[in-house]
């Protein structure tokens, strides 16, 4: 098995009544024996080998099956004047909960506000990798960790969650070997200059990037998907569209550095706006 093929098997999950062979399926590390005791017994919770980290792990969970207790109440006149109550049965599943690290997945040999939890079976799942894949593994050796929003601020989405919010592209996840406050306070060079100098490692997989992170607290970032500027509460620096502030964002007008670009257009993203207009008006 090599890297491509374990994470297609990730992205099966959830799988509801999962039987022996899906267990075994997703712990090739594992005998179907071993995998089943270790989904069925304890807390469920169970390392898988690691995509890009060395000493690092896939945390996969086993849900045994529940019944929840439903009320559905009905009002009338401003009073409750009937209600409904019954049960909802949840299978049982496997799903996907998380990635952990060890110490020795960062090349200066620290943790960096990992927890450390022991799991189940996490040296076997680290071999595994270290059998089958190797030579893609690295070590963590960058300061911080950014979340870059892509949203396109000319395609609002409306529903029962939002309203008039700026629909989201891509989440392009990054690692620089600086701080991004210090970068942000550098002011040598354009932004986005400053963070192509200092970008690592970047990906559009969320289960590369809970590797990535480690135990560190990431920044989060939003940018336009039309023209590649930065947005603020509710318009967009570059292309000025507007759209309705959900007070989460807290706005900035960096665009997306040119290797964030590339990467994104490699991916298939197109750009209505090419956003060297961004790095122009920037500069």
């Amino acid at each position: 098995m090599n890297r491509a093929e374990y994470r297609s098997l990730l992205g099966q999950l959830p799988i509801k009544n999962p039987t022996a062979e899906d267990m075994a399926r997703l712990c090739p590390h594992l005998t179907q024996e071993q995998a089943v005791e270790a989904f069925t017994t304890g807390s469920g919770y169970v390392a898988c080998p690691p995509l890009r980290i060395r000493g690092a792990f896939q945390i996969i969970s086993y849900r045994k099956e529940w019944v929840e207790k439903v009320k559905i109440s009905r009002v009338k006149d401003g009073e409750e004047d009937a209600s409904v109550t019954g049960n909802k049965n949840h299978p049982p599943r496997l799903q996907y909960a998380y990635a952990s690290r060890t110490v020795r997945s960062y090349a200066d040999g620290k943790p960096h506000g990992d927890l450390l939890t022991e799991y189940q079976y996490m040296k076997e799942a680290m071999a595994f990798a270290e059998a089958n894949w190797g030579d893609e593994l690295i070590l963590d050796d960058w300061e911080s960790v950014v979340s870059f929003y892509v949203q396109d601020p000319t395609d609002l989405v409306n529903d029962r969650y939002h309203r008039d919010y700026p629909r989201t592209k891509a989440v392009l996840y990054v690692t620089l070997s600086r701080d991004l406050n210090k970068i942000i306070n550098d002011h040598s060079k354009p932004e986005s200059v400053l963070f192509d100098e200092a970008i690592a490692q970047m990906t559009l997989d969320d289960h590369v990037w809970n590797e990535l992170k480690g135990g560190r607290g990431g920044f989060t970032e939003f940018n336009c998907a039309h023209c590649g500027a930065g947005l603020l509460l509710s318009s967009c620096t570059g292309c000025g569209h507007r759209f309705r502030d959900d007070h989460f964002r807290s706005g900035w007008h960096t665009p997306l550095s040119p290797k964030m670009v590339a990467f994104l257009r490699e991916s298939g993203h197109e750009f209505a706006i090419d956003p060297e207009v961004a790095w122009e008006k920037e500069r």
